[in-house]
């Protein structure tokens, strides 16, 4: 089954915190869920990452500086949908509710969303533990960014199926990992990788995909010379509703 995944980045003042997570794990995020055309949602809380490279001798990320790009991350929701049409449209009751709910939601701060159509679907060793579309992971990690270049494009793809996706098979607590494509929001190109579990010292999955190196031996360049990240980009947490 394929999926549309709506994603929304926001922070939240401390001072909101208890009442807007309150608000919507106790009624909004279930009316969402209970909306006609929608498979699942889950809120992420974001581990904080330092800035220096995750990667022991990557190349330093690079993270967009456009003023226009809101600058959330300290929260994750995701909706699945099984139609771009449920979150589009003149008629759309999706956002008559929200629109219905601006006074809670006007909390979320730095808020931008993006809606993404999957790519490609490749399952890890845990795919058994949550079959697709039963609801989102307890731990994931979203990358969302940009190439540099158009002429990039064929490099990443081919990166892509070259080196990481024939690691996810056996990357460790891995259920499975989705390469995405946007069709509203900055970033054109998305990836949620879905985890079993997040360890207490982890803030990145980066290094389980080393640790299942296949001996790939990619001959391109590294990706993180071509490609921009969105604000704080990728954002690795656990899932704090539906417990």
């Amino acid at each position: 089954m394929s999926e549309i995944l709506r994603v929304e980045w926001f922070d939240i003042h401390r001072e909101n915190k208890d009442k807007l997570w309150r608000w919507l794990h106790e009624f909004f995020l279930s009316s969402i869920q209970s909306h006609a055309g929608i498979n699942w949602v889950a809120h992420y809380k974001i581990v904080p990452h330092p800035t220096t490279p995750y990667i022991e001798g990557a190349p330093i990320k690079k993270e967009t500086k456009d003023p226009k790009i809101p600058t959330g991350q300290g929260n994750i929701i995701i909706t699945s949908a099984s139609s771009a049409s449920v979150f589009f449209g003149n008629r759309n009751t999706l956002k008559n509710m929200e629109e219905k709910n601006f006074l809670h939601l006007s909390m979320r701060e730095n808020y931008r969303m993006a809606v993404f159509i999957e790519e490609e679907i490749i399952n890890g060793p845990e795919q058994d533990k949550n079959p697709l579309g039963m609801g989102g992971p307890p731990a994931m990690q979203f990358g969302s960014y940009n190439v540099n270049e158009i002429s990039d494009e064929i490099e990443l793809a081919n990166w892509y199926r070259s080196e990481r996706f024939p690691r996810l098979p056996v990357t460790r607590g891995m259920i499975r990992g989705r390469k995405l494509l946007s069709i509203a929001g900055w970033a054109k190109h998305g990836v949620l990788w879905e985890f079993l579990e997040m360890d207490d010292n982890e803030y990145s999955f980066e290094h389980r995909f080393i640790e299942a190196d296949r001996g790939e031996d990619w001959c391109g360049r590294h990706v993180l010379e071509y490609v921009t990240h969105s604000p704080g980009s990728p954002h690795a947490g656990r899932r704090v509703w539906p417990k």
